[in-house]
């Protein structure tokens, strides 16, 4: 007599197989691209400073006055395929990273915000160093500031140590996922990320906009609370700063107080003679300025332009700041004028 698996049996032993393969595979799985990411850092890690020697042995490695400019050699050094600048990130990188946030909390970050140094938490590097990303002949992709004031070091003594001239954040496996600093995502030294559109000093500031919203302040069915958006003793039509207002509003944040812009301009500007710090106030004008040179080809907001503050100035009239090449000023603007869209822009600052 011959005997064999029946047809239960069999479905019994494949089902069992098949909950054993889901419980270790992706275990299995996990494993083999945490150890496959490490190995590819590894090589980047070593990649990167045989370039950074090679370049120090050259005499390339210091001198070059901004990112871009150090692109140009070091793609001379390392095979890179493709660089993208400051505005075209995600040509190159991914558009979106997690990393871990508050509490540990995941946190998405939109790669498109890392325009600069500042960005990638560096703020003692100059403010308008700016990054580029680039991808490497085997799928590494990185994006990458250089530090402008990069020291000098020994080319027969120091030939490896100037790695810390650059922040980068490479992603070993390109735009495939997680793309999750930790994984697949290395960060060097000094990097932490801020979500902050454009750090200044230590405030937060939005990129500026041109205020051209004019909204109607006395429509109740539309804008209940008349104090979160303009004033409930003003005009009512064309309100351009009530409309600066709601923006920076729906964005999370606000408009700056009159101390606040004057802290902007205080950290914008030194004295035209010496270059030595100014501190304004609130209400006080200053002239016999200059921008300051970290700021002087990328100034933090548009100049010889009037910014909103948060603060009324009279029934129809919001306080406000005028940021020129030389000089700034505060006095009070009526935000009913046709004109507030052209001439009055506005700056949202995080709570």
């Amino acid at each position: 007599m011959k005997y064999g698996f029946t047809l239960a049996e069999v479905l019994i032993t494949l089902a069992v197989i098949g909950i054993v393969a889901a419980l270790t595979l992706p275990g299995l799985i996990q494993n083999h691209n945490e150890k496959a990411w490490s190995t590819a850092q590894d090589l980047w890690e070593k990649k990167l400073t045989e370039t950074v020697r090679r370049m120090n042995v050259d005499g390339v490695m210091t001198g070059h006055d901004s990112t871009e400019d150090f692109m140009n050699t070091f793609k001379n050094y390392m095979k890179v395929i493709k660089t993208c600048d400051k505005d075209d990130i995600n040509k190159c990188y991914s558009p979106k990273i997690v990393t871990t946030g508050k509490d540990d909390a995941p946190e998405e970050i939109e790669t498109n915000g890392l325009t600069s140094a500042s960005s990638m938490g560096l703020k003692e590097w100059q403010t308008n160093t700016n990054t580029m990303s680039f991808v490497v002949a085997d799928g590494t992709t990185v994006i990458m500031a250089y530090q402008p004031e990069c020291p000098y070091a020994d080319p027969i003594e120091d030939q490896g140590s100037q790695v810390s001239c650059m922040a980068y954040m490479v992603d070993v496996n390109g735009k495939k996922g997680p793309n999750r600093v930790g994984k697949d995502i290395q960060l060097s030294s000094g990097v932490a990320f801020s979500t902050c559109d454009n750090p200044i000093g230590d405030m937060c500031f939005s990129t500026d906009f041109a205020a051209t919203r004019a909204i109607n302040t006395c429509d109740g069915s539309e804008y209940e609370d008349l104090d979160s958006y303009g004033s409930s003793n003003s005009w009512c039509d064309t309100n351009y700063w009530a409309g600066a207002k709601l923006s920076c509003q729906e964005k999370g944040m606000e408009l700056p107080t009159r101390e606040q812009l004057a802290q902007l301009a205080s950290e914008l500007y030194v004295n035209s003679s010496d270059g030595s710090a100014v501190t304004i106030g609130a209400a006080e004008d200053k002239y016999n300025l200059k921008v300051k040179d970290e700021y002087k080809d990328n100034p933090p907001l548009t100049l010889n332009i009037n910014y909103w503050s948060s603060e009324e100035a009279s029934a129809d009239n919001a306080y406000r700041r005028y940021f020129d090449t030389s000089y700034t000023g505060g006095s009070d603007g009526n935000w009913s004028y046709k004109y507030g869209g052209s001439h009055y822009r506005a700056i949202c600052i995080s709570n």
